[in-house]
């Protein structure tokens, strides 16, 4: 996974299909599955995440609700701000500063930093997430998370616009369970 921190979308991702535009692709209902993996290779968390998102005027709102594999909940409310030549910022509360993307082709690069509580202490780590849209639809997503220059661990997401990624329990505590999702891609 290391080799996620230095691709540059203008080398490898400016034609490739589908295109990803990130406004059109996270409006409704997306759903995902993903994984926290440390630098030792040892999975630390599991989780899912129901994402509800609308776009007003020229900014994404992204409302994203967490469940964790021990139960345990959390939510993150994104502002994207939509800018000229596929660029975009973002804020969030849990966000320090802006964070900064960037879309070509089927990739949508997005970086930032944020405080994450581990082990009872609040470490500022950076984010560089890269998402890939598949041609079924569904969207792979590969987070580098370092501290200082070091990588920490990899985040690896799946989203859909199909509600099957995610467990029956969960969607019934997020009240989803007779949610529709807002559409389905072409097999």
């Amino acid at each position: 996974m290391q080799g996620c921190a230095t691709m540059k979308l203008q080398d490898k991702y400016t034609q490739d299909l589908p295109v990803l535009t990130i406004e059109q692709y996270f409006q409704g209902i997306t759903y995902a599955r993903g994984e926290f993996v440390d630098r030792f290779g040892k999975l630390r968390n599991r989780f899912e995440v129901v994402m509800r998102g609308r776009v007003e005027g020229d900014v994404l709102i992204l409302d994203e609700d967490f469940i964790y594999e021990d139960g345990s909940t959390s939510n993150r409310l994104w502002r994207i701000k939509i800018l000229p030549d596929g660029r975009y910022e973002g804020e969030a509360g849990d966000v320090i500063g802006m964070a900064t993307g960037r879309s070509q082709g089927n990739t949508f690069n997005w970086t930032y930093q944020m405080d994450l509580p581990i082990k009872g202490i609040n470490w500022r780590v950076k984010f560089d997430d890269w998402l890939f849209l598949q041609k079924n639809g569904q969207i792979l997503n590969i987070a580098d998370v370092s501290k200082w220059g070091f990588t920490l661990g990899t985040l690896t997401f799946y989203f859909s616009k199909e509600h099957s990624l995610i467990s029956e329990s969960s969607l019934k505590k997020l009240q989803l369970m007779d949610a529709e999702p807002a559409h389905t891609s072409e097999k």
